[in-house]
C-alpha cells in the first residue's frame, strides 16, 4: 500500500466516526431530553390540577435524572443552556413549594423549552447550518 492510499483509508475512517459520533450524540439528546420533558410534562399537569404533593414529587425524580444527565450535556452542550435549566428548575421547585400557581405554570413551561431547545440547536438542520 502506498502513502496516498493510507491516507485516504484515514480520512474515510476518520470522517465515519465523525459521523457516528455526531449522529449518537444527537440520539442522547433527543432521547435524554424528552425524558426529561415527560417529568416536567407531569409537573405541569399536577400543578394544573393543583396537586402540589404530587408536583413536588415529579420535580425530584426530574432533578434524578437532571442530575445524571447535566454532567453529559455540559460535555456536548454550551454551559448557558445547562446554566439557564439549572436556574429555571430552582425557580421552579420553590414557586411549587409555594404553591404559587402561575409562577409554577410559567416556569415549568420555559423549563421544557429550554429543555426541548438543545436538541434542536444541536441536531443537524439546515436551519442550524446557515
Amino acid at each position: 500500500m502506498n502513502s496516498n492510499t493510507k491516507i485516504i483509508i484515514f480520512i474515510v475512517v476518520l470522517f465515519i466516526i465523525i459521523i457516528f459520533s455526531g449522529t449518537f450524540t444527537i440520539n442522547y439528546l433527543k432521547n435524554t431530553a424528552e425524558s426529561l420533558e415527560l417529568t416536567v410534562n407531569g409537573a405541569i399537569e399536577s400543578v394544573t390540577n393543583k396537586q402540589w404533593s404530587y408536583a413536588q414529587k415529579q420535580l425530584e425524580e426530574f432533578n434524578n435524572t437532571w442530575d445524571s444527565t447535566k454532567y453529559y450535556w455540559a460535555m456536548l452542550v454550551d454551559h448557558f443552556e445547562v446554566d439557564n435549566i439549572d436556574d429555571c428548575f430552582t425557580k421552579t421547585r420553590k414557586y411549587v413549594e409555594s404553591e404559587d400557581y402561575s409562577s409554577s405554570l410559567a416556569e415549568l413551561e420555559a423549563l421544557k423549552y429550554y429543555i426541548r431547545h438543545i436538541p434542536e440547536k444541536e441536531g443537524f438542520t439546515l436551519k442550524n447550518i446557515f
